[in-house]
């Protein structure tokens, strides 16, 4: 046979060869998956961040110093709608909603600029229904909707509801019993009924464990309201923890010495 023969059998018998490509590893397969789904959530959360970044710029002001322009203010609360409608749920944008809606609310005048303060407080209601939702397990949020429910009208049973889920997630953190404390020292006497449970063991906790450089001043002055569960709560209290907490500050208990 020729060596031309040879040549075209060889090219013949190469052609037929096929060149074959190593499937991809499931190991390797995840990888690639994993590494697009971070990187289309890093491209959204960048997103997020820029689209909000005056509702972070204006709540870090009024946590450090509380001195923003009302016509800052309302421009900016505005923007908290649009992370209700959208949807939005990250944590640090929900937190920063929720200082701009409380402050707006706590600004306006229910006497002087009756609109204005509606709109803010059904604003506020609405942006704290939806933080509580997408953040169903932070007992703050929860205190905060009971407290613009509060503002709003007082409804016994709704208040009571949320205010039980504050305690509910969060029955020992001393910061979440000081602040329910304070929110029932500013309730009626119907709520304050409605929600006796969960006020019956703020109350002991706080007394029994609290602080009594914090207690002292939260307790300074009781709403009569308050005063009749406080005073049986102290009533169970050892004669020298109540000796304490009266020296700092908590006069209802100047009769209960024995």
């Amino acid at each position: 046979m020729s060596q031309r023969a040879n040549a075209k059998g060889r090219t013949q018998q190469g052609a037929a060869v096929k060149i074959g490509f190593p499937l991809p590893s499931p190991v390797s397969l995840l990888f690639f998956v994993t590494a697009i789904a971070l990187l289309i959530f890093a491209v959204s959360d960048i997103r997020q961040s820029a689209r909000f970044a005056d509702v972070f710029l204006v709540a870090e002001r009024l946590e450090q110093s509380g001195q923003v322009s009302p016509e800052t203010l309302t421009k900016t609360t505005a923007m908290t709608d649009m992370i209700v409608s959208g949807d939005y749920c990250r944590s640090d944008i929900v937190m920063a909603g929720t200082t701009l809606v409380l402050n707006r609310l706590d600004t306006a005048d229910e006497i002087t600029g009756y609109d204005a303060w509606l709109r803010a407080s059904d604003g506020a209601e609405r942006f704290m229904r939806h933080a509580v939702s997408c953040m169903p397990t932070e007992s703050n949020l929860w205190l905060r909707l009971a407290m613009v429910r509060s503002v709003i009208v007082q409804e016994p049973k709704a208040i009571a509801r949320f205010v039980d889920m504050s305690a509910r997630l969060a029955p020992a953190d001393e910061v979440a019993l000081l602040a329910r404390v304070y929110f029932w020292n500013r309730l009626h006497a119907a709520t304050l009924e409605a929600a006796r449970k969960s006020l019956q063991g703020d109350v002991n906790l706080l007394l029994a464990l609290g602080d009594p450089h914090e207690v002292g001043p939260s307790l300074a002055v009781i709403s009569p309201a308050l005063l009749p569960f406080v005073k049986e709560a102290g009533a169970k209290l050892p004669p020298d923890r109540k000796a304490l907490l009266l020296a700092f500050g908590v006069k209802a208990f100047g009769a209960l010495r024995r």
